[in-house]
């Protein structure tokens, strides 16, 4: 079998740039998947039914799209999919340095902690709702339209902070499979998820991770779904979901049947419904069509 790796994408933005972006009008998608260092919004109009995938995120997209992606190991790309013949689409992508945001200054004063909160979900990818879309593009225009340097970055953090603040935003993808470790504001909820990541490969209890942080049961079970949204069935099964994403695509030369089995899951007819319940996709299909929009590098 063909050993396949993602394209790394080296974006025209200097040194002395804070940020770049580009306005296209096409009728398709054709840029594989690919990954970058740089921090990328994308904003796409006239789309409806191409597929966004972002780790391991698959999906088709509607008429209007913006998806921010943070994170430098996160494949992303959009594929024609289901889109219609002849289809108009207008995209603008802004992508800018993480050095903009990184270090001590004024990303973590207060005013700047839903950008921050931002950028680090980002690192999974993000799509903000439709609602913060449309509000957000005249933003987007005036920063297209801008000739002055200095207008243009205040522009720009304008326009992060409105899309800061869309209470729907979605984060798309899992930690396993962007190769990045999750930040959580709670001492117990990270031991739990560390504790997770690192057995979801065996059977694991309830009354286990009970024990774990000294919880009885009905509390732990009650509290794992007030700080993650999610019961401790289902955290345990998108980890494990998540793992076998990414192995599926790293490990072309297993069965799915042994990956399956390699992340927890003992019966391969349950891998297989668990799978396509969180992904939409059965993991042959989901494997499959990864391997076709690769390419060999």
């Amino acid at each position: 079998m063909a050993n396949y790796n993602i394209l790394t994408e080296v974006p025209p933005i200097s040194k002395q740039d804070s940020f770049v972006v580009f306005e296209r009008r096409k009728s398709n998608f054709n840029f594989p998947i690919h990954i970058h260092s740089e921090y990328e919004l994308n904003y796409i109009i006239g789309a409806r039914g191409a597929r966004r995938i972002v780790g391991d995120h698959v999906a088709d997209i509607g008429d209007r799209e913006m998806v921010l992606i943070t994170g430098s190991n996160l494949e992303h790309a959009w594929m024609d999919g289901n889109l219609a013949p002849g289809a108009e689409i207008y995209e603008v992508t802004i992508q800018f340095s993480p050095e903009l945001f990184q270090g001590s200054g004024l990303i973590d004063r207060k005013q700047f902690a839903p950008i921050k909160k931002m950028l680090q979900d980002a690192q999974h990818g993000i799509a903000f709702s439709e609602k913060t879309i449309l509000q957000s593009e005249s933003g987007i225009h005036q920063l297209i339209n801008s000739t002055d340097n200095f207008n243009s970055i205040l522009i720009f953090l304008s326009l992060l902070n409105q899309l800061a603040h869309d209470q729907a935003y979605t984060v798309l993808s899992h930690s396993h499979f962007s190769k990045l470790e999750d930040t959580y504001d709670s001492r117990r909820v990270r031991t739990i998820m560390e504790y997770l990541n690192s057995n979801y490969h065996r059977p694991v209890r309830l009354s286990e991770m009970a024990a774990l942080v000294n919880m009885s049961e009905p509390s732990f079970s009650r509290f794992i779904k007030r700080r993650t949204g999610y019961n401790f069935i289902d955290c345990l099964n998108n980890i494990r979901i998540s793992a076998a994403s990414r192995r599926l695509i790293d490990e072309p030369a297993n069965t799915i049947a042994e990956i399956a089995f390699k992340c927890g899951f003992n019966n391969l007819s349950n891998f297989n419904r668990i799978f396509k319940k969180y992904k939409g996709y059965t993991p042959h299909d989901f494997r499959e069509y990864y391997d076709k929009k690769k390419i060999i590098i």
